[in-house]
């Protein structure tokens, strides 16, 4: 058997404690990220709308923001209902980075470089 070829272009990094993507309709954790995308789990209503195509990646801790990244959407996958009794869900998004400036890669470069922990995720 032929082990499976890796398909990412990027390498993957996990992310300082804290660090946050964020819309209009969607707040939660930052799992991974690349120069190429990054993948976050938030917390949604079932019956909310749908999340924007644009993020931003928020680091309060640092007084970080990397705004308005234009997104596409790879995956978005059910974890877990909050409660019995609520009608929130967790999902986990993968998206994506489309056409970014030169001032928002110089910015995904640095937060990589210097917030991210050094240990590549498989």
């Amino acid at each position: 058997m032929c082990p499976q070829k890796e398909r990412r272009q990027f390498k993957r990094f996990r992310p300082k404690d804290g660090t946050m993507a964020v819309n209009t309709h969607a707040l939660g954790p930052v799992i991974d990220i690349s120069m190429g995308g990054l993948a976050f789990r938030y917390t949604v209503d079932d019956a909310s709308q749908p999340i924007s195509d644009y993020l931003g990646i928020f680091l309060s801790s640092d007084d970080i923001l990397i705004d308005r990244l234009l997104t596409k959407l790879i995956s978005d996958e059910f974890i877990s209902h909050s409660s019995s009794f609520l009608t929130t869900s967790t999902r986990k998004r993968s998206v994506q980075f489309l056409n970014i400036t030169d001032t928002q890669r110089k910015s995904l470069e640095n937060f990589i470089a210097k917030k991210t922990q050094k240990n590549l995720l498989s």
